[in-house]
């Protein structure tokens, strides 16, 4: 296998982790199609009905994960998804991750949910 596919494989693996980790956590929405192989490693969500760089700034200033909000220059999609206002926050994974910081951002998800119930 090429050095690429190895990369997109790692990515991919990391992708998918991070988002059966988090699917069925309430209050989490999560755009995309899954069940295909023909994407990028990226898992864009929302949480409830928070401001997408409200979630983005508690991710970096609290726990120094780096995330995109917004709109990320796809109004279009945005649109589509009825996302305009809140944008979304975008989790771009990369072979230079690891499974322990996906588990890491899977469980902060879990406690930032708990602490607001």
């Amino acid at each position: 296998m090429s050095g690429l596919k190895n990369i997109r494989n790692e990515e991919r693996k990391l992708m998918m982790h991070f988002y059966n980790g988090i699917k069925d956590l309430p209050g989490v929405k999560i755009y995309g199609d899954f069940r295909t192989d023909v994407r990028c490693a990226i898992v864009s969500i929302n949480i409830e009905d928070y401001d997408s760089a409200y979630i983005s700034d508690i991710l970096y200033n609290d726990y120094g994960i780096s995330t995109r909000s917004n709109t990320h220059c796809a109004p279009l999609m945005h649109m589509a998804f009825k996302t305009e206002k809140q944008g979304m926050v975008r989790f771009s994974f990369s072979h230079f991750n690891t499974l322990e910081e996906v588990d890491k951002v899977v469980n902060i998800l879990k406690d930032l949910l708990s602490e607001r119930e």
